[in-house]
């Protein structure tokens, strides 16, 4: 089992908090490093006050991010660090908010209200505390396991089902048998759960590692349906999958490109998530120009000019999912290094030269200039300003 390394400023920083109370580096941070993963957030508890707390970091930028949990942020050299008060939660609402929650002094009450043994340890600086001997366990023959009770775990809070699928996937560990059955049996609770906390976990899923596992968890676990009914009837889950491993292998963490392959035929079900305008409208290009042929160069200049690099570029590596050839990404190479016309902006007249032709009617410059783009598409060489301003007069003639 790997060794507990802080770096220099969470040394700092745990240093502080045991010279005015005891503190203890949480959750993530250790799981990760005893797994051998390198770690990447740190989060801190403490029985530290409150306002004793933001009085000892006053320089570094304390934040309230939760007062009622007894949660500040600081900033120190640059990164953002959470600490918390030690607490256990003692009452819940049916859509998971914690009513009720109480201050405590000892760790081990800290590390009972967690959602699974290998997020319950502690560490001081020096020794490691665990819920029980279960979490070393947990992490050595890693796999994943309640706290507890897991059918309480679930009925406090029903994420944790989509949170132990993305956990599972991205540390690449197994799920205990139990585990899953209390999960199999409970999977009707995530829908008292919001949709912006199942989008979160979700789309974290999908931008991990092995998104292809925590996809194939979701559905043998029966958790995709409770949330997409449609989508999962439609669903070619082999297909799906094999995608998704290629995905994968490649190393990529496209949430848009993954999430097109889910909706590809249920582009309907889009609308139960909570999508920023560029994220919905990128998917739904990709959506309506996905297509089995082969582009030729003035095909694919015409899909860009109207959705642009970045979705085209989509298109193209789902496309190359199916089959071995990489002749378009070479012909987009060739556009793109040869600075082809794509855009209105790229054609060499603009609307006022059209104007200047005594042209003024607003819907008749529109269409000068996109007959004028889809010419240059076609030619680029005839990209030329000359040119195109005398073609215009002759076609207004």
């Amino acid at each position: 089992m790997e060794k507990i390394k802080l770096t220099k400023d969470i040394k700092r920083i745990l240093s502080v908090l045991n010279e005015h109370g005891k503190g203890y580096v949480v959750g993530g941070y250790i799981r990760d490093s005893l797994l051998g993963i390198e770690p990447k957030d740190c989060d801190f508890c403490t029985n530290i006050e409150y306002s004793k707390l933001k009085e000892i970091f006053k320089e570094y930028s304390p934040k309230e991010i939760g007062k009622s949990f007894g949660i500040i942020q600081i900033k120190y050299n640059g990164n953002n660090y959470e600490i918390a008060k030690l607490r256990k939660d003692v009452l819940f609402t049916t859509e998971r908010n914690i009513t009720e929650i109480e201050f405590v002094e000892n760790i081990d009450e800290d590390l009972k209200r967690r959602d699974f043994t290998i997020n319950a340890i502690a560490y001081d600086g020096e020794k490691l505390i665990c819920f029980s001997p279960l979490s070393l366990e947990d992490i050595q023959n890693k796999v994943l396991r309640f706290v507890g009770e897991g059918i309480k775990r679930i009925e406090e809070d029903p994420l944790r089902i989509l949170r132990g699928v993305r956990i599972a996937s991205e540390k690449n560990i197994s799920i205990l048998f139990s585990t899953m059955e209390e999960m199999k049996e409970k999977k009707s609770e995530i829908k008292r759960v919001s949709i912006e906390r199942i989008q979160d976990e979700f789309f974290r899923m999908l931008k991990g590692k092995n998104s292809s596992k925590g996809f194939e968890l979701l559905n043998s676990l029966g958790i995709f349906q409770e949330i997409f009914p449609k989508t999962f009837k439609e669903l070619d889950l082999k297909e799906l999958l094999k995608k998704f491993q290629q995905l994968d292998t490649q190393l990529s963490n496209d949430l848009n490109l993954k999430l097109a392959i889910i909706f590809f035929k249920t582009k309907s079900e889009l609308e139960i998530l909570k999508l920023d305008k560029k994220t919905k409208k990128s998917i739904l290009n990709i959506l309506l120009y996905l297509d089995d042929r082969d582009y030729n160069k003035y095909e694919m200049k015409k899909i860009i000019s109207k959705i642009g690099v970045e979705d085209f570029r989509r298109i193209l590596i789902l496309k190359s999912l199916n089959k071995k050839s990489n002749k378009e990404e070479i012909l987009l190479d060739e556009i793109l290094s040869q600075k082809e016309p794509i855009f209105l902006k790229d054609i060499f007249i603009t609307g006022k030269d059209i104007i200047d032709l005594g042209i003024t009617d607003g819907k008749e410059i529109k269409k000068y200039l996109e007959e004028t783009l889809d010419l240059v598409l076609k030619y680029p060489k005839l990209n030329k300003k000359d040119y195109l301003i005398k073609r215009i007069e002759e076609e207004k003639v």
